[in-house]
């Protein structure tokens, strides 16, 4: 399903609990931290346990992984525009922590 146009970066990352594939979570227990800058700023988190996804505004004092991203980067990878992976190889956000979790970010947010 794609995003819609208007699409905020708060909503975007709000909304990807309705695409978590708890199957790919399966026994995965972990926290993503996204800290957005730019046109749209703002603190917000994913908790992931027991098969169940949540999102959460704030910061996380411990996340396994931290994206920091401007949120019209973040957009264009909600919206297909840019590749996540290539984005990150590109430089075009940064990442602290696990880096194996954020590469599973395409199989935990899918329908597949």
């Amino acid at each position: 399903m794609k995003p819609p146009d208007n699409l905020t970066c708060r909503d975007a990352i709000r909304g990807m609990p309705l695409a978590f594939n708890a199957r790919a979570a399966r026994g995965l227990r972990a926290v993503i931290q996204f800290r957005i800058t730019g046109a749209e700023p703002g603190d917000y988190y994913l908790r992931i346990a027991d098969g169940e996804c949540l999102f959460h505004e704030g910061v996380f004092p411990a996340p396994d992984v931290s994206i920091h991203a401007r949120s019209d980067i973040w957009l264009a990878i909600a919206h297909g525009k840019l590749d996540g992976t290539l984005a990150y190889l590109m430089r075009r956000y940064r990442v602290e922590g696990d880096v194996l979790l954020l590469m599973r970010l395409k199989s935990l947010f899918s329908s597949d």
